[in-house]
This record gives C-alpha cells, structure tokens and sequence, in this order.
C-alpha cells in the first residue's frame, strides 16, 4: 500500500494576512535592510500580492509559506507588544463574551434540583437573553423590556440583584463582579391574585379576568405547587424584654409579614395576622364558618388547603395524641398536621416553642393497596449510597453524618426516584431506569416509610419533611398523585370522623376538602380577591417546580421585573427523553428583541465580511517611496 500525504494550503485570507504583517514591518523597516536582502523582499511581497488578487490560491500559499519562514527569522517582537497584544486580545474576547452572554444567549448548568423533575442537577442548557427584551450589559435592567412576551406558567432566568437571599455574589470569568443567575418558573404576573387548591393555582389577572395559562397547561399538569415551604415560614425574631430574651415572633411568607406572635406584659402569647395594613387577632374558630374576608393565619392564599405529612408505624401511631381505636386497623399511619393558626394563650414562662404557630392533627390508617400507590409516585431528590449508607446528593460533595440514612443491600451509586421510577445516574449525569429487582424497589412498608419520611431533605433528623398533602375534588393526594380516591371507604371514615371531631370539640379544626374557588364553571372572583395572593406592579411571582426543596418567592418574595434576563430554549445535555425544548409554550421569534439583537450581529458580522472582501480586491503592496 502507498501512503500519501496530502499537502498544506493556506486559504487565501491566511495568506493576505500573512502579506499585511510582513508588509507592515517592511513598511516601517525597509531603511535598515540591505540591498539586495530588500529587493528580495519586495519581489516576495509583490508576488504574492498579485498572486492573491488574482485569487491564485496555490501560488499564494507557496509564496505565503516563503514569507512566513522569513519572518520567523527576521521579525521579532519584543516582550512588552507581546505581552501588550495578549492582553488587548484577552479584553476584547472579554467583551464580546460578556455582551453575548448577557444580551444574545449563554449555556446554563443548572446547579441544584430546585426545578426537578424539569431540570435536574448538572444539566446544561442554552438560555435565550432576548426572550422578553434587550438587557444592559453587566447592569440589572433592560434598554428595551416588554411584559406581554412574558408568559405564565414558562420558565425564566432572573438575577439575584437585589433580591431577598444570601450569597448571591460572582464574577464573570473571574474578574468581573456579578450577580448569581437562578432559573424558576413564573407563575404570577403583575396585578393578578392568586389563590392554591389542590396543587393547583388559580387566579384573576388585574382586570378582573380569569387566569387560565396556569389551570389549562399542559406543561403543568404533572406538576404540585404549595403555597408554603413550612407553616411558619421566615421567622424575624426580635427583643425587648430583660436579659434579651425573645419578645416577638414575626411570621414571613412570600417574603410578606402575615403573622406575628409576642408576650404581653401579662405573660400571655398573643398571635395576630397582618391584614390591610394592619394587626389584628388571628381567629382560628373562623374557619368553622363561612366568612368573607381573612380572618386567621390559614386564610392566606390557600394555606389551609394544605397539610404536612409523615408515616407511622403502628406502634409509632399509639404514641400520638391524635391517635384512636376508632382509627382501625393499619399497616401504616399517615399522620398529618394541618390547619396552622397563631395561638392566644396565658402562659407563665412563654417559650420560644409556644410562640410558634399552633397546629391540628389528625391520621389516616393505610392498607397495601394505599402503600403502592404512594410507591409508584414516589419522588426523592438525588441521593448518593456508599457502604450502604446515604446522602443527600450535592454539587459540591457533601459529607455522611451519624444521622445519614442506612440503605443495606444497595450498591454503591447516584440514585433517584420520580413517578415511582427509580433511576441510577451514571457518567455525565445521564440516568438509567433500574431494574424491577433492585433493592430500592423493594415494596415493604419499612422501605416505604423511610423513602416517604427522608422527603426531599433526604434527613432522619427532620421530624416533619417537605412531604404535602391536599385534597383536589374530593381525592386526597400525596406526591402529586390521588392516594385516596373519594369513593374509597377508607377516605369516606376519615371524612366522617372528622367533622364527628369538629361536633365533639368545638376548638377542633377538620381536614377536610374545602373545593376548589370555582362556581358554575367560572372562578370565584371575590373569593380570590379576598382570600388572594396579589402580586405588586412591576412584580412577578416565581416557583420552583421542585416545591419541596426551592427557595423561590416562597421565600424571598416577588422578583423585580428588571431582574428577568431571559428564558431556556433547548436542553443540550443530558440525552434523553427529556432532551430538546423545555415544557412551555413555544417561544416567538419574531419579536422586536430578537429582531434588534440578531439584526446588530448580522450587520455587524456583515461589516466585517465586506471590510475583508473589499480589501482582499485591493492592491497591499506599495513599494518604498
């Protein structure tokens, strides 16, 4: 067999650009060289010159070739336009960088499971910055911003300038001071008022008019939202008694004040709601009636919809206060706390514990059937086994505790669960589904328990998890999936001794489905209004898909509409079935951001191709005067 290799040619540009340098050193040397070593010279030059214009492109590269050899003998720069030419090049990739990234597109990694199951950990995505405007560079605002390309229920990328949460500082490459970019999904528009039930939100706009993207999406129907991250939400403590002991509890929600207990000079706990500007009691004996207006520390926006739970044990169940005989048999307890209220009490020593939001509680027994279903909608977040021990999984290692979860028999690995799917996930965060005979399939009520339990903290420790519970039409719901049907005979006994409770005390608060703010088809508008989360001018509401684990406006309140920087259009890595666009309504592209954008880099790009064209057609070579 022959080999042959095949020759370097240099592209016509190459060789012109190899011409210009050596031709501008001769421009400002020639006076120093020799003779017969400058007509040399400027027979090469003038050779390839004419070589190029008429577009000889192997001549050129040959006589190219021959001037770069010569140059590398001749032309040597000195340290300084070296190092000076560096960094004029490191600055201007810089620039263009930066004003790509913050004005035309960017790749995304996402760094934590605040959006699961949409985004997960390590996911990279390609984020559009035109999608509802034109930002400034480096600065938290727009040229150009326009809020109708803002849609409901589409995923959005905003900064953390200004915003309500800790360590939002970075840098751009290093260098640059910058603010951290997060992803969430928006879900309130300024004006609107929101209202949770059922995992579901339903709202008004500020015309009046019913919000539909939210409750008709299709992007959303998988998914839960919860009005809370826990009862109590942020706690502002604050002193002013001797010794500097706590006064005063305030209660923060959507980064809002809606609560508040102190001790009075009588030593009595007194719990209050921020309603209108304004402090009143909270009356949690409200609720057993209808009224018209929020009255208690549940009434807001939906919170009341909602409880938290847990799995107990028989033998853990009979230690409750809120266990009975009358319960029946189970094979497991889900015990649910529900109904917070901010309590009125006389105390002698006021604690810190009695100040905190009071709540009911109540049980539900479980039998096989019941147990599955919680199985197959099983979720956790990303957890790492090793040794048969687990924790919870995170970008930046993490470390085993002597409360870290056992899990014997399950090999080492990355694990998580979503839909009852149990995946493992290997090399560049790609998930592969588990077999059927996998320990962690296993679907005893121990393993059960202990899935449903570590919630999505993935911890012992907690005593409550971010594990939700709600009614939506009369089935009773865990997980985002009817656990209880409303024909099923154990849901009609909880609902029956519940309000049995309610007839026996009359201090006792039921857990019972309270329907949805919609009559004769339509939604309730002064029901929203009144008991409505309303979303400020030029704010908007923010959600992770991941309820159970986002800090989200739940937590830091509204996001400024001059934080939104862009949306994600395309899932690049990893592969699979969830590869591709993300889980919204479709962009539009013709809009006059994208427009403005696009138009500037092809004109720009334009530009240069003309300048380097019309210059390649022209003469380079001029000899010395």
């Amino acid at each position: 067999m022959f080999g042959f290799q095949k020759q370097k040619v240099y592209s016509l540009r190459k060789s012109h650009h190899l011409l210009q340098r050596v031709y501008s050193w001769y421009s400002k040397n020639w006076k120093y060289l020799p003779e017969n070593e400058l007509q040399s010279l400027e027979k090469d030059l003038e050779s390839l010159d004419q070589a190029i214009l008429q577009k000889r492109r192997q001549e050129a590269s040959e006589k190219a070739m021959h001037l770069e050899k010569y140059a590398e003998e001749r032309i040597k720069k000195s340290w300084f336009w070296t190092f000076f030419e560096f960094i004029c090049a490191v600055v201007f990739a810089l620039i263009i960088a930066i004003i790509v990234r913050q004005t035309w597109f960017e790749l995304y990694e996402i760094p934590t499971g605040s959006m699961r199951p949409t985004y997960r950990e390590k996911d990279d995505l390609l984020v559009t910055k035109t999608a509802f405007g034109i930002n400034i560079p480096l600065v938290t605002d727009h040229f150009y911003f326009d809020p109708h390309l803002v849609k409901r229920g589409n995923i959005v990328i905003w900064t953390g300038d200004k915003i309500d949460l800790p360590d939002t500082d970075t840098t751009y490459f290093g260098i640059l001071p910058a603010k951290k970019r997060y992803v969430k999904r928006l879900i309130g528009k300024p004006g609107d008022t929101l209202y949770f039930y059922g995992g579901k939100i339903y709202g008004i706009d500020q015309k009046g008019e019913e919000i539909k993207d939210l409750i008709d999406n299709p992007n959303l129907e998988k998914l839960e939202y919860i009005p809370f991250n826990s009862f109590e939400g942020r706690v502002i403590p604050s002193s002013s008694l001797p010794g500097g002991k706590i006064n005063t509890l305030t209660f923060r929600q959507m980064n809002q004040p809606i609560g508040r207990t102190s001790i009075t000079s009588l030593g009595k706990v007194l719990g209050e709601i921020h309603v209108q500007n304004e402090w009143k009691k909270d009356q949690p004996e409200i609720l057993l009636k209808p009224h018209n207006q929020i009255e208690t520390y549940s009434d807001f926006w939906g919170i009341r919809n909602y409880g938290v739970a847990r799995l107990l044990t028989p033998e853990e169940a009979k230690q409750q206060n809120s266990f009975s005989p009358e319960l029946g048999e189970g094979i497991l307890y889900l015990e649910l706390r529900h109904t917070p209220y901010l309590a009125n009490l006389q105390s002698e020593e006021p604690s810190y514990a009695a100040m905190l939001p009071k709540v009911f509680t109540t049980m539900i027994p479980l039998q096989k059937e019941h147990l599955d279903t919680i199985m197959n909608a099983m979720y956790t977040s990303r957890f790492v086994v090793e040794k048969g021990v687990a924790k919870l999984y995170s970008a930046e290692g993490g470390h085993f505790t002597p409360d870290s979860p056992r899990f014997p028999g399950v090999p080492d690995g990355t694990y998580e669960f979503y839909y009852g799917k149990a995946e493992q996930i290997g090399w560049g965060a790609i998930a592969h589904e588990l077999p059927k005979d996998h320990p962690l399939y296993k679907k005893t009520p121990r393993t059960i328990q202990r899935l449903f339990n570590l919630g999505i903290e993935f911890s012992e420790r907690n005593f409550f998890t971010s594990r939700y519970a709600y009614f939506r039409n009369g089935d009773f719901f865990l997980m985002g999936a009817p656990i209880l049907k409303k024909d099923d005979p154990t849901l009609i006994k909880y609902v029956e001794r519940e309000k049995k409770l309610t007839s026996q005390s009359p201090l006792y608060v039921p857990f019972l489905d309270a329907g949805p703010p919609i009559e004769n088809g339509h939604i309730q508008k002064d029901f929203v209004d009144a008991f409505g989360l309303k979303i400020p001018e030029k704010q908007y509401l923010v959600l992770g898909d991941n309820h159970a684990r986002s800090a989200d406006s739940r937590t830091f309140g509204f996001v400024p509409q001059e934080n939104l920087q862009g949306s994600p259009t395309f899932l690049l890595w990893p592969p699979g079935s969830r590869w591709g666009t993300p889980p919204q309504t479709t962009l539009p592209w013709i809009t006059l951001p994208n427009l403005v954008v696009w138009g500037i880099a092809l004109f720009i790009f334009l530009c240069w191709y003309l300048f380097h064209y019309f210059r390649m057609q022209k003469p380079t070579f001029k000899r010395r005067p």
